[in-house]
């Protein structure tokens, strides 16, 4: 009886353990996309510079959390999101509007998808 009390210990905090880390991987992906979209609004009023520091403010955020990342998540979805932001940021230097919109779109569209795949849904576990 022991082993299954030790057994039902070990599942109920490894099952803890994992909505801890979809709560934090969607607290920090939205916090990140909410400042890339407010550097998408602050674009549209042409002051790119606030955008650009805004941008690297996310781009920081993001390398701070990055080794935690890539730790508990798959190695080709947080190197995309790096190439991602190295890409809004080129845009940026370059005043492109329509390249930025979209490279910063698909940034935003990735951070949501990287935080949906460890919340806990039927469609994760199938």
């Amino acid at each position: 009886m022991r082993r299954l009390y030790i057994a039902a210990a070990l599942l109920l905090f490894l099952l803890g353990a994992s909505l801890a880390n979809a709560w934090y991987a969607q607290s920090v992906t939205d916090g990140i996309g909410e400042q890339l979209r407010q550097a998408q609004a602050l674009t549209l009023e042409d002051n790119w510079d606030r955008a650009q520091d805004l941008t690297r403010q996310a781009y920081q955020d993001w390398q701070e959390k990055h080794f935690y990342f890539h730790t508990v998540m798959r190695h080709s979805d947080t190197d995309q999101i790096l190439r991602a932001f190295r890409a809004v940021l080129e845009y940026l230097e370059l005043r492109e509007p329509d390249q930025y919109n979209a490279a910063n779109a698909d940034l935003v569209a990735q951070l949501e998808l990287l935080a949906e795949m460890e919340q806990a849904s039927v469609v994760n576990v199938l």
